[in-house]
């Protein structure tokens, strides 16, 4: 009889080897799952507007997902090879975590906070810090 454990462990090592065998398939750049964090400071909001703005301008390479509605979008979209990115606000991490939490691990890591743009109070949000966003994550 095989544990709850077991099972997730097996489900895991099912969607890691999909994603390796997606990988050797094709050296293209493969499309890309924006795991955003989605919190309530202004960089936190950022992730999610950047993350959706990307995914409506190139719904061919990108997808958005919001963190704090789980982990299901990304599973399902590293089954089908695509990369999976986490976008995170601050060093609260909060999309890395809910990522671990799932025993997931993102291909590419980025922090709001670390592309120059402060967290401050959260309306502070402008079109020039999603714009910075879009063009770090292009270029990951």
């Amino acid at each position: 009889m095989e544990t709850i454990e077991s099972k997730e462990k097996e489900k895991k090592e099912l969607l890691q080897n999909r994603i390796a065998e997606t990988e050797n398939q094709s050296r293209k750049r493969r499309n890309t799952l924006i795991f955003a964090c989605s919190g309530l400071s202004n960089t936190g909001k950022l992730t999610m507007q950047a993350a959706s703005a990307l995914a409506f301008r190139r719904p061919d390479m990108y997808r958005a997902a919001a963190a704090h509605k789980g982990v299901g979008a990304a599973e399902d979209a590293a089954s089908e090879g695509f990369r999976i990115l986490a976008l995170d606000g601050c060093t609260d991490r909060c999309a890395t975590k809910k990522l671990d939490e799932a025993g997931m691990r993102a291909e590419i890591y980025l922090m709001v906070t670390e592309l120059g743009i402060e967290k401050t109070r959260p309306s502070d949000v402008k079109p020039e810090y999603v714009e910075k966003i879009i063009r770090a994550i292009r270029d990951a």
